[in-house]
């Protein structure tokens, strides 16, 4: 079954000087907005077939559809041990060069990412102690 989902991600870090906010795209097992979740495998091949697309141009502002607002520059698989982002999930840093844009981030006015995409929904195998009720 396909499914559109979409997830926010608040900023993590950001880098003054080059204009650049990192966060994590999504992180391993833990829900997103929708409920959803994703292994490290998945997230990993989600990563990497993001990169192989080159959609790394494609950001807008608030889904706008006009993408034109920032351009990956970075993108990692964080690893154990790493001390700002959490082991297995996709991270990515942002350039972002539109000037308004900059100033809504040191604001506080935008806050993190918003991702959507479409992937196939497994259902989760349930316990014995779910199956039971």
């Amino acid at each position: 079954m396909q499914i559109r989902t979409t997830n926010i991600i608040t900023f993590s870090k950001s880098v003054k000087p080059e204009q650049i906010v990192f966060g994590e795209v999504y992180k391993p097992d833990e829900k997103d907005t929708d409920g959803n979740f994703m292994s490290r495998e998945t997230i990993a091949k989600m990563a990497h077939d993001f990169l192989v697309k080159q959609r790394n141009a494609q950001i807008s502002k608030g889904h706008s559809g006009a993408k034109d607002k920032g351009c990956v520059v970075e993108s990692f698989i964080a690893r154990e041990g790493d001390p700002d982002f959490k082991a297995g999930s996709w991270v990515v840093g942002v350039h972002v060069p539109d000037v308004e844009v900059w100033k809504s981030i040191e604001a506080g006015e935008i806050t993190g990412f918003s991702i959507e995409g479409q992937g196939e929904l497994i259902e989760e195998a349930k316990t014995s102690n779910e199956q039971a009720e």
